[in-house]
């Protein structure tokens, strides 16, 4: 268990958020999240993510305003075409919801894996959250990570998803 924000230290105004360890992708990965995030519930997963094929791994907080999701795709993906598979991913969403705004792909090279993300705005339950997708290559294979969190919490969750990929690493 590791702190990233400590709300006693003199001057810090963000609430102390608990890290943990998880392992994720079919038992090859491992990284540090939120310990909030728990195994979403069956009847919440229906009301998030109402399709067949939804992730693998879905975790949420107690309330389901923030939530991660992992899915190992079942496609070949190596690391120096991460930004590429990152901005087609990107492509494909913006024809999906063509009213939202989409960031555009930034590449994150800290950590032992390179990421491809993006950012978007979603309107859940009348309220504005901010949508993350990222594309990494993982044992030559492609990992889609999300994450959405309410937009005053952007500034949390942007050191929380830098912290998530620096963590990553491979279970040997």
């Amino acid at each position: 268990m590791n702190i990233l924000y400590n709300q006693d230290t003199e001057g810090c105004i963000q609430e102390a958020v608990i890290l943990e360890w998880i392992v994720l992708a079919g038992g090859i990965l491992t990284a540090e999240i939120p310990a909030e995030l728990m195994q979403m519930p069956e009847g919440m997963k229906e009301e998030f993510y109402p399709y067949e094929e939804r992730p693998e791994m879905i975790l949420a907080d107690a309330h389901g305003k923030s939530h991660m999701t992992f899915q190992m795709l079942d496609k070949k993906l190596n690391p120096e075409e991460t930004g590429k598979a990152a901005q087609a991913v990107r492509e494909y969403i913006s024809r999906m919801y063509p009213r939202n705004e989409l960031s555009p792909v930034h590449l994150y090279r800290k950590g032992k894996f390179l990421s491809g993300w993006f950012a978007m705005e979603l309107e859940e339950a009348e309220e504005v959250h901010q949508h993350v997708k990222a594309v990494l290559s993982v044992q030559g294979q492609m990992l889609l990570t999300t994450a959405t969190y309410p937009e005053q919490d952007r500034l949390k969750w942007e050191v929380l998803m830098k912290h998530f990929y620096e963590t990553l690493h491979e279970i040997v």
